[in-house]
């Protein structure tokens, strides 16, 4: 499935015919109906009370109703084909809707930069807004250090999470370093033995690349059942980078095994570029991940101004769908310096501050090397939607309509042509032969719907 989904309008509902058009066929058809009878045999209907209250009473009632249902028929018929094409939308954009609110539980998580509680800071819950644009800044404690400071950073970010990964069976550990270093994982697994932390050297996987937020798409759709815990070192002692430094750990687990631990969820993020974000945006905000108005924060990382201005365009706007104040919009690219594409894993511990701290739904929007990831951060979900499939799509009217016309033929060829013992036999048949002639075009009339939906909804792709 993808973000994008056809924008198809509604078919409108047809309207029904007047009441007085109804009445007119109504008493016409009864009229027309006595006519008929009087023309085949009038001595035997007039000379007989019973039977002529019969043929002239009765039996023009019935074939008066099935008349002006046949007639009610084709709006119904109309009616159908246009409830049954919406509904049809409906249910897609359900679908669709829940794909996209899928999300993986924030266990815990804990990062180390230069400004210590930078997040309280950049929100203004705590001190001044740091102010660094243009700046590259590294963390200067580490650089400080004589011996490798790998496990001075574990104390300041895996510690804090230890009660929650022992707290969790099994979990697998992406580390991932900008200094690649075999021996890393060693003094990782060293680390977490001597302090009682449940992870074990076999589950710690090393890479020297920080993945991008749509790993977080594999997660979901995979459905994993291991816990994660993703650990990002972006430093290097040796020489300095082009962008300011910052170490993260992020503990996932997927939603069941999380509901004890976290109300965080992190949801299903839009991958996006430049030229498609004002688009993209729309849909983001159509899937309502989080509930609409309580979107509160937006932290974006090295986005470009055109793509600062679209989103500021879309959510500064009073009457947008979600809107987020001025001061409510965090570029971290001035509070931390310069930044690089990993640096989205820190705006997303920051936005977990954000929660954490009543600050309601969080939104990050992050540069990649090509295209934008745009995620959600929230305690709450939206309930589950369900598709609405209760459409009575049996046309009763009709039926009854072509039974009631058959019933009336019958009583009318009764008069001369048939027994009385017969007419039972012929009741039975008539309402049998009614269902088939109901049920078999009902069936090809619903896939011939099914079909033309189908036809226009795949060609809404291309």
């Amino acid at each position: 499935m993808k973000w994008r989904v056809p924008n198809i309008p509604e078919k409108a509902l047809p309207k029904n015919f007047s009441i007085w058009v109804y009445l007119l066929v109504f008493v016409l058809s009864a009229i027309f109906f006595e006519f008929i009878v009087l023309l085949i045999n009038e001595n035997s209907v007039l000379s007989n009370l019973l039977l002529g209250g019969f043929y002239l009473v009765i039996v023009p009632l019935f074939f008066s109703l099935s008349i002006t249902g046949f007639i009610y028929s084709y709006y119904h018929s109309q009616l159908i084909e246009a409830l049954f094409f919406n509904l049809n939308i409906k249910n897609k954009l359900a679908r669709w809707q829940i794909w996209a609110r899928k999300s993986i539980g924030l266990v815990d998580y804990c990062y180390l930069t230069e400004i210590d509680n930078l997040a309280l800071k950049v929100m203004g819950l705590e001190g001044s807004q740091p102010m660094n644009p243009d700046k590259v800044m590294p963390i200067s404690v580490i650089h400080e250090m004589s011996s490798s400071p790998l496990f001075y950073v574990f104390e300041k970010i895996i510690m804090p999470m230890k009660a929650k990964i022992n707290s969790l069976s099994k979990i697998k550990v992406l580390l991932n370093m900008t200094q690649s270093s075999e021996a890393a994982v060693m003094i990782l697994a060293n680390y977490c033995r001597s302090n009682h932390i449940n992870i074990n050297e076999s589950d710690i996987v090393l890479s020297d690349c920080i993945p991008s937020p749509e790993i977080i798409h594999e997660w979901i759709d995979t459905k994993y059942d291991e816990s994660i815990l993703m650990i990002n070192l972006v430093y290097d002692v040796k020489n300095q980078l082009s962008f300011s430094e910052y170490c993260c750990a992020l503990l996932f687990s997927n939603v069941k095994k999380a509901l004890n631990l976290s109300k965080l969820r992190v949801f299903r993020p839009l991958k996006t570029e430049l030229t498609d974000l004002s688009d993209d945006i729309g849909y983001l905000i159509k899937a309502e991940q989080v509930e609409k108005k309580r979107v509160n924060q937006l932290w974006t990382t090295s986005l470009s101004s055109s793509a600062l201005n679209i989103l500021k365009e879309t959510f500064f706007d009073i009457n947008g769908e979600i809107i987020i104040a001025p001061n409510k919009v965090y570029p971290l690219d001035l509070n931390l310096g310069k930044l690089s594409e990993s640096h989205a894993w820190l705006a997303l511990a920051l936005a977990a501050d954000g929660v954490n701290q009543g600050q309601k739904g969080q939104m990050i929007a992050a540069q990649g090397s090509n295209e934008i990831y745009i995620m959600q951060l929230s305690d709450r979900t939206i309930q589950r939607i369900e598709e609405n499939d209760e459409l009575l799509i049996f046309p009763t009217v009709y039926f009854f309509s072509l039974v009631f016309c058959l019933y009336s033929i019958v009583a009318l060829l009764a008069v001369n042509y048939i027994e009385l013992k017969e007419i039972l036999s012929i009741i039975v048949l008539s309402t049998f032969l009614s269902v088939i002639a109901v049920c078999i075009p009902l069936y090809f009339k619903l896939q011939r719907y099914q079909e033309e939906f189908d036809e226009i909804w795949f060609e809404s792709f291309r």
